[in-house]
């Protein structure tokens, strides 16, 4: 009887370990699927141009930046975009963000460097540099933007909603199945998602064309 054991477990050991290594495979080919291009985020921004464009309010520099949002993920994400002037470059949507002034570190105002860092300032008051933050005022008819997997849309803003203080943020869902019937009243709260961004994470040629401040 020990002989048989043996040579039982001597023979079922391979196939284990073959069994293993199959499942082990598949969870890591299915790890890897969602994002489909390893080496980016799985939703990023990607800097298009900059040049002249139509101010959408007085206000604003005839500047502008156009940028573009990428989906990297094999999952549709979905945006919220309002119209755009008729000169504007073929496929622009106006995308909606918010303007944000960058959370302070110990007391100190902070922007993000080059390397993608966040450094510190040794003034102690950040309201001084926040105050030339520029406000974007979003219209509140908007229709919804769908971004299929592998695809991208493009937007600009003027030169200005990027600072040294201040970042923009772009918020962004998953569009997923909305179910069937009312959602149970013990399940509440929802994901937040967005993709930031700054002046630094502009190629470096093209922040010396920006007023930063």
């Amino acid at each position: 009887m020990k002989r048989t054991s043996a040579r039982t477990l001597l023979f079922l050991l391979p196939v284990f370990t073959l069994a293993t290594a199959a499942l082990f495979s598949q969870t890591t080919k299915a790890s890897k699927g969602f994002v489909i291009d390893e080496n980016k985020p799985f939703v990023y921004v990607r800097f298009d141009h900059i040049g002249a464009g139509i101010p959408r309010d007085e206000d604003e520099p005839a500047t502008r930046i156009w940028l573009r949002v990428v989906n990297n993920c094999r999952v549709p994400i979905v945006l919220t975009a309002n119209g755009v002037p008729d000169e504007s470059p073929k496929g622009e949507v106006g995308l909606r963000y918010w303007i944000v002034a960058n959370p302070p570190v110990y007391g100190l105002p902070v922007y993000r460097d080059a390397s993608g860092d966040h450094k510190a300032e040794d003034s102690p008051d950040s309201d001084e540099q926040t105050a030339a933050m520029p406000r974007n005022d979003l219209i509140d008819v908007a229709s919804l933007v769908s971004i299929r997997p592998g695809e991208q849309i493009l937007f600009s803003m003027p030169v200005n909603h990027l600072g040294k203080h201040w970042h923009v943020e772009i918020p962004f869902e998953f569009e997923l199945p909305r179910g069937k019937g009312p959602r149970e009243e013990k399940i509440g709260g929802m994901p937040l998602m967005r993709v930031d961004y700054g002046f630094y994470d502009l190629p470096p040629q093209e922040q010396t064309q920006i007023p930063i401040k």
